[in-house]
């Protein structure tokens, strides 16, 4: 049996986490498919979801840099699925403007960032992504209000789950303590990959009741952030 530690840092993944990514995706693509006259059908953002996901994977696994991803996603996507050559041009920052505007907090999370703020524990933000959609979502949620300090892949220079992502940030934090630390995230490549990698605990927010990799340490599952504060009291 686990027993329960008193933990001081808490480190919060964002996207479908904290914030519903789905949802932001979603408005996003609608958005940027309506512009290049192709009809934003449930396929359609579903298939480029799916293509998207793989490219994020690849990009964990340090099988692509951040760049090619961002160059080629949509391009290579429009023209695989719709035989469409459209220069990348600004196709993908157009795309970053519309995900940037989605900011919608997922159940509970608001409740659960406020008790731990009042319970003296050290929030920071642990994230991949791009830097100016992150912080403009977490500051339009009023989310960053709750966070001491938000580590953004782009900034770092390193992605979850990689050891130098974790490396660059407890390297920021004052009197940082391993054992006292956990990360809390829905990801299971990203996140507790990235918690094991790092040598802190692991809370999985497994809202979907998936099957844990049995290579993957995970001290904590919660099934909803509200169980989240009753596992940590």
């Amino acid at each position: 049996m686990y027993k329960m530690k008193r933990y001081k840092t808490l480190l919060f993944d964002v996207d479908d986490t904290l914030l519903d990514f789905h949802a932001a995706q979603d408005q996003a693509l609608d958005q940027l498919f309506t512009s290049v006259d192709i009809e934003p059908t449930a396929t359609v953002k579903h298939a480029y979801a799916m293509y998207n996901q793989g490219l994020w994977e690849k990009l964990e696994r340090n099988e692509i840099t951040r760049d090619e991803l961002m160059a080629t996603r949509f391009p290579t996507f429009f023209k695989e699925h719709f035989g469409k050559e459209l220069a990348n041009n600004s196709l993908n920052d157009r795309y970053l403007q519309f995900l940037a505007n989605g900011h919608q907090a997922l159940p509970g999370a608001r409740e659960l960032l406020e008790e731990l703020a009042a319970r003296d524990y050290e929030l920071y933000i642990v994230t991949n992504g791009v830097k100016f959609i992150q912080e403009k979502r977490l500051r339009e949620s009023k989310f960053e209000q709750y966070f001491k300090q938000i580590f953004i892949s782009e900034t770092l220079g390193a992605q979850k789950p990689s050891q130098l992502f974790f490396k660059r940030a407890f390297e920021q934090i004052a009197g940082f303590d391993k054992a006292k630390t956990l990360i809390i995230g829905d990801s299971l490549s990203s996140d507790m990959l990235g918690g094991q990698n790092a040598g802190i605990d692991t809370l999985w927010l497994n809202r979907k009741h998936q099957v844990a990799d049995p290579k993957i340490k995970i001290d904590l599952e919660a099934s909803s952030l509200e169980q989240i504060s009753d596992l940590l009291s």
